[in-house]
């Protein structure tokens, strides 16, 4: 990979041709949506290397605007809420979910004519998966995201936010590489045995699967292909939706994982982790998720928190590891991956990377997402060039494969 593509794949601040790819095409998840209240206080979002207030109506209806208030470029993170308005505390200029502008204190006369002339711009927010989504292009909406976890009920959606500060397509490429699970995960994997949550640590710990991918109008599938000793194959295949979404196959269920490295800037972005479940209700107690989390102080709105930093190597357990952990990373699983993004700099340079040939979804996704920036500068839709791509086959596999079996039509997570 040259300079040049590293600097394409990573850049989405300003007029990068990535950035203005995901404003314009995407709806971007920006926060929990437990984050905010009816009638609480606004937050700060940052995404895309510009900054944000977003805050829930009374009535629960979102405003999602920028920060900048419209009289003077006071934040509006800082405003009161009044019912379904902002106040600004600078001047106390009053403005609406919609972003139109209702009082304007400071003018007289015709203060009303006035206000009614200033209207902020109103970015559309879309709620699924007990997450909040926003779109910041100009164009049509894209496709709302339909996806298996966002079709299920919202009680049967577990999901986390951890703020990671290094490049987003650090995040992303480590849901793609199903080679590290049983290295870097083996001891949350053997936590998972002894629960009785999975029957196949076993085949999860080879650390050298074949990958074959196969391209789709909305991303691509990588399939992880373990053969077994009798002949048959564990199938594992994580389906990504460009630019930023991954949807995991859970272990022995027809639940699910997903990862979300939503980019805030080049050098920062938050990872939406969670689980979901078709069919029972999935929340912090469900064993599956507190098999991944060993911390009493856990909090979902930055779940791979360190105590640490680079200084101190994120306050690594060494002890932990002479006694079997294997990572030293003990307080949630999260915390391994995260560590391991973090440890590569706030931007990885791909120019000094060797792939091997478990990578093979790794080089699949940055040559598809190059291409995808290519089309947009030509005005066409990215990875499909037209018609808008469609969510419907989208399904992450979990299988023990028959001999002789093709993991291409495996479309249902059937128990290993």
């Amino acid at each position: 990979m040259t300079p040049e593509q590293n600097e394409r794949l990573t850049r989405v601040e300003g007029p990068a041709p990535m950035g203005a790819m995901m404003r314009e095409h995407f709806w971007i998840p920006f926060a929990l949506d437990s984050q905010l209240e009816a009638g609480g206080a606004p937050r700060r979002i940052r995404l895309l290397g510009k900054d944000y207030a977003a805050f829930r109506a009374e009535d629960g209806r979102i405003g999602f605007l920028d920060e900048r208030c419209p009289h003077r470029g006071a934040s509006l993170v800082l405003a009161r809420t009044e019912g379904c308005e902002l106040r600004c505390i600078f001047h106390g200029w009053k403005i609406d979910v919609t972003g139109q502008v209702t009082e304007a204190a400071t003018h007289t006369p015709n203060a009303e004519e006035f206000a009614a002339r200033i209207k902020m711009r109103r970015y559309p927010v879309h709620e699924a998966g007990a997450l909040l989504w926003v779109y910041l292009g100009d164009g049509p909406l894209p496709p709302l995201p339909d996806m298996p976890f966002t079709r299920v009920p919202r009680e049967h959606v577990w999901v986390s936010a951890t703020h990671v500060a290094c490049n987003w397509l650090q995040g992303v490429e480590g849901t793609l590489d199903s080679a590290h699970v049983g290295t870097l995960h083996r001891s949350w994997i053997e936590r998972s045995v002894a629960g009785g949550q999975t029957t196949i640590g076993g085949a999860l710990t080879m650390l050298a699967p074949s990958y074959e991918v196969e391209a789709t109008g909305y991303g691509l599938r990588a399939a992880a292909l373990r053969p077994q000793a009798d002949g048959t194959t564990f199938v594992r295949v994580t389906e990504h939706i460009v630019p930023f979404v991954s949807i995991v196959p859970s272990t022995n269920t027809e639940d699910g994982n997903f990862f979300i490295a939503c980019p805030v800037d080049d050098t920062h972005h938050i990872l939406f982790w969670g689980h979901y479940s078709p069919t029972e209700p999935m929340n912090i107690n469900t064993t599956r998720v507190q098999l991944h989390l060993n911390d009493p102080e856990v909090d979902v709105t930055n779940l791979g928190r360190f105590h640490g930093d680079r200084d101190n190597n994120w306050a690594q357990d060494r002890a932990a590891m002479a006694q079997g952990h294997f990572s030293g990373f003990t307080s949630t699983l999260l915390q391994e991956d995260v560590v391991v993004q973090l440890s590569m700099g706030p931007i990885a340079d791909r120019t000094l990377d060797h792939l091997s040939s478990s990578d093979v979804a790794v080089a699949r996704l940055r040559a598809l997402l190059l291409r995808a920036v290519e089309q947009h500068g030509q005005g066409a839709y990215p990875l499909t060039g037209g018609p808008l791509p469609s969510y419907a086959e989208v399904q992450p596999v979990n299988v023990v494969m028959p001999e002789g079996g093709d993991w291409r039509t495996l479309r249902d997570n059937v128990p290993a």
